[in-house]
C-alpha cells in the first residue's frame, strides 16, 4: 500500500526532532556562554518554528486525523520574513533576493505558506547561478492569493514537472546537492490541506517560477 503525502510528512517530521532537538540545546548552550553574538535569538526563533511545524504535521499525520482548520495568514509578511530569512543564503552564493506585490490575507493550515515558501525560495536560491535574481512576487487573482518564485536557473524539462512533487523524487538538476526529495511533496500536501495547491511551470524568460496558491478568506 502507498502512503498517504500526509504520513510521508508526519515520518520525515518524525525523524528530524531528534537532530532539530540537539541543534536547539547546543544554541541554548552557545547563547548562554556568548551573549555578545546578536544573531542567536533570531536563530533559535527560527528553530522554534520549525519544531511547531513538526509537531502539526506529526499530529496531520496520525491515523484517521484531519488536517487543522485553515487559518487567516498576512501574505505579504509571510513572504517578506522568509526571503528575509533566505537572504543569507542568497548572499552567500551571490543571488539576488527581490520581494514584490500587495498586501492580501489568504487561508492556510498553520505555517503552510511558511513551510512552502522555505522548500521554494531554497531550491530557487541554489538553482539560481553566481549573479542571478530570485523574484518572490505576491498578487490577487480570482479568489485565490498566488505567491510565485521566479529563479534563473536551468528549469525542468515537461518530464521532470510530470513528476515534480511526487515524494523522494529529484529532478536533474538536483544531482549533487543534498536533500531527500520531499520537501515539494510537504508543501504540496500543507498547501493542498489549505485549500489551495502548488504550481511549477518553465518561466518565458528562462528558469522555473514556482506559485504557492492559498484561497481568499469567504465573504
Amino acid at each position: 500500500m502507498t502512503a498517504r503525502p500526509a504520513e510521508l510528512a508526519a515520518s520525515a517530521a518524525h525523524q528530524l526532532r531528534g537532530p532539530l532537538s540537539s541543534i536547539r540545546l547546543r544554541l541554548q548552550l552557545l547563547r548562554d556562554s556568548r551573549p555578545d553574538l546578536a544573531e542567536l535569538p533570531a536563530v533559535l526563533r527560527e528553530v522554534d518554528r520549525l519544531f511547531a511545524l513538526l509537531n502539526q504535521i506529526l499530529a496531520w499525520g496520525a491515523a484517521g486525523q484531519s488536517p487543522p482548520a485553515p487559518e487567516p495568514v498576512e501574505v505579504l509578511d509571510v513572504a517578506a520574513a522568509r526571503v528575509d530569512a533566505w537572504s543569507v543564503l542568497a548572499e552567500d552564493r551571490d543571488v539576488r533576493l527581490d520581494l514584490t506585490g500587495t498586501a492580501a490575507t489568504a487561508l492556510q493550515v498553520h505555517g503552510a505558506l511558511e513551510h512552502a515558501l522555505d522548500v521554494l525560495l531554497d531550491n530557487a536560491v541554489k538553482a539560481g547561478p553566481p549573479g542571478s535574481t530570485v523574484t518572490c512576487t505576491v498578487h490577487v487573482t480570482g479568489q485565490h492569493v498566488q505567491v510565485a518564485v521566479t529563479d534563473e536557473g536551468p528549469g525542468m524539462t515537461d518530464g521532470e514537472l510530470a513528476h515534480a512533487g511526487r515524494p523522494f523524487w529529484r529532478g536533474a538538476s538536483a544531482a549533487g546537492r543534498q536533500g531527500s526529495g520531499l520537501g515539494l511533496s510537504i508543501a504540496t500536501s500543507l498547501l493542498d490541506a489549505s485549500g489551495g495547491r502548488l504550481g511549477l511551470h518553465r518561466s518565458p524568460s528562462g528558469g522555473l517560477t514556482a506559485t504557492a496558491v492559498l484561497p481568499l478568506p469567504m465573504l
